[in-house]
């Protein structure tokens, strides 16, 4: 699972980027507020699998 780390994604509004893994949590930050957000994993990953969170990439961020 640490191949999260780094990745950014766009979900519920928010563009954030996986910053560390915290146990059952992924440590994320806001990339417009760089407020730190903790997702449970296996809600971040079951949105990922239903298309309600995507990967962004660096372009899509400018």
């Amino acid at each position: 699972m640490d191949e999260m780390i780094g990745k950014k994604l766009m979900i519920s509004g928010m563009a954030i980027e996986v910053i560390s893994d915290a146990g059952d949590l992924w440590e994320t930050r806001n990339i417009t507020t760089s407020e730190t957000v903790f997702f449970n994993k296996s809600v971040l990953q079951n949105a990922i699998k239903l298309g309600k969170a995507e990967e962004i990439s660096e372009s899509d961020n400018n």
